[in-house]
C-alpha cells in the first residue's frame, strides 16, 4: 500500500504533469493508493492560496469534485497511535541533527503505523524517519 505525498497529487493535476510520474501512477492499482488528512490540507491549502479566478475554480473543482472521491474510504487520518510515532521519529531526527518537517514527520508517521510506503518527490524526510519511498518521478 502507497501513500501519495501532496506533490504526487498536485503534479497530477496540472495541466501537463510529469511524464514519468504520470505513467507511474497510472500504472498502480487505485485500490493500493490512500491520501492522509495531511495531504489534503496541503493540497486544499494551496489551492486557497492562490489568486481568485478561473485557475483557482478550475483546481478546486477538479481536487474536490474529480480525484478526492476516487479515494473514497482510503484517507488516512493523524490518530493517537500517528501521534506517538511522530513524536518517536522526530525525536531521533533531533538527535541525529536532521530536521523533518511538520506535515511531512505527520504523513511519515501514518505511513509507518499503518506499514505503507510514500510516494514523493521529495524522499529526504521519509527516509530520515524510516519509511519505505517510492519516488515516481
Amino acid at each position: 500500500m502507497i501513500v501519495l505525498d501532496s506533490n504526487v497529487i498536485s503534479e497530477v493535476m496540472r495541466p501537463q504533469p510529469h511524464r514519468k510520474a504520470a505513467a507511474w501512477l497510472d500504472q498502480q492499482s487505485p485500490q493500493t493508493l490512500y491520501l492522509t488528512a495531511i495531504t489534503l490540507a496541503e493540497v486544499r491549502y494551496g489551492i486557497e492560496t492562490l489568486p481568485r479566478g478561473k485557475r483557482r475554480d478550475r483546481l478546486g473543482d477538479l481536487f474536490e469534485s474529480r480525484l478526492l472521491p476516487q479515494f473514497a474510504g482510503r484517507v488516512l487520518v493523524f490518530d493517537d497511535r500517528a501521534s506517538a510515532a511522530c513524536a518517536r521519529l522526530a525525536a531521533q531526527a533531533r538527535r541525529r541533527g536532521v530536521a523533518v518537517g511538520v506535515a511531512d514527520g505527520f504523513i511519515a508517521a501514518i505511513a509507518l503505523v499503518h506499514g505503507f510506503e510514500v510516494a514523493t518527490r521529495d524522499v529526504e524526510p521519509f527516509v530520515v524517519a524510516g519509511v519505505g519511498v517510492i519516488n515516481p518521478f
